[in-house]
């Protein structure tokens, strides 16, 4: 037993040696450090034109559980050159970025933006202007759902203006900001609003103080469901109480005025749910 005795310690040390090795010396038991593996995303990512497929086989957009940022590769900076490339080289195109979130992302709202799609758009409308795109050519929508929405965030397509007659794009910008009608009681028209759009007027009114000259339209849109006439009416009512509020918050009233579009004005399909939700909404434009 007294000859095992070094031969015990000699291999216990060893061991102890190579732990040492691998663990401290090449950082195996430190901290661990997100790979972003280009691999594990769908290259499935597109750029279409109505039906023409512009650029096709590139890496999706990552994010992290509810951040805005986009963990973004080389396939996926590439992709924005070529779409910035293109667009320059066709003028009279325009680029609506859809961007999505999980159904566990509900309510994790960023700045001015009631959802984290639309602020995922917006931050890859961020990359675009930073590749010199005119930002008044990009407009956002959003979309929400469960595994394919995450695989799949960001998708882009060019239109035309005159593609855009039945469904109007929205902006989601300072100057022309729109909300949907979480805001207000289910079907009517008292004003409560969620934590962005305050956010939103708070600023506003600072703008409107130091800009006296410029102006705040506020405009009720609502789907086509019922009678025209009593939508019609239900966009003013709701447009006329968010003016009440700004009045308070001590936007002057000469700086205002409220009206109604009624479901005139759809950006999306009345025939789903999500698409009444969306026509639901009450618009911000700052003249």
């Amino acid at each position: 037993m007294r000859n095992l005795l070094p031969i015990l310690v000699f291999f216990a040390l060893a061991v102890l040696a190579c732990w040492w090795f691998v663990c401290l010396i090449l950082g195996q038991n430190g901290p661990t450090m997100e790979v972003n593996n280009t691999n594990e995303r769908p290259k499935t990512l597109a750029f279409n034109h109505g039906t023409q497929t512009i650029l096709k086989a590139y890496d999706h957009f990552a994010f992290d559980t509810g951040q805005v940022s986009p963990k973004l590769n080389a396939n996926n900076a590439l992709f924005l050159d070529k779409i910035t490339a293109y667009l320059q080289e066709n003028p009279d195109l325009l680029l609506n970025i859809t961007g999505g979130y999980g159904i566990d992302e509900e309510g994790l709202n960023r700045g001015f933006f009631e959802n984290l799609g639309l602020a995922r758009a917006n931050a890859v409308r961020d990359l675009l202007i930073e590749r010199k795109l005119d930002p008044d050519r990009i407009t956002l929508s959003f979309n929400t759902g469960a595994g394919a929405i995450r695989q799949q965030p960001i998708t882009f397509n060019a239109y035309t203006p005159a593609q855009s007659v039945d469904f109007v794009p929205l902006a989601y910008t300072f100057e022309d900001m729109t909300f949907s009608d979480e805001s207000f009681v289910p079907n009517g028209s008292e004003f409560r609003p969620i934590l962005p759009l305050v956010e939103y007027a708070d600023s506003v009114r600072k703008f409107l103080a130091l800009h006296k000259e410029r102006g705040l339209s506020i405009i009720g849109h609502t789907d086509n469901q019922g009678d025209a006439k009593a939508n019609l009416a239900l966009g003013t009512k709701r447009a006329e109480n968010v003016m009440r509020y700004f009045r308070e918050l001590g936007v002057p009233p000469r700086q205002m005025a409220a009206f109604s579009e009624g479901g005139k004005h759809p950006v999306s399909a009345n025939n789903t749910e999500v698409g009444q939700r969306r026509n639901r909404r009450i618009n911000f434009i700052i003249e």
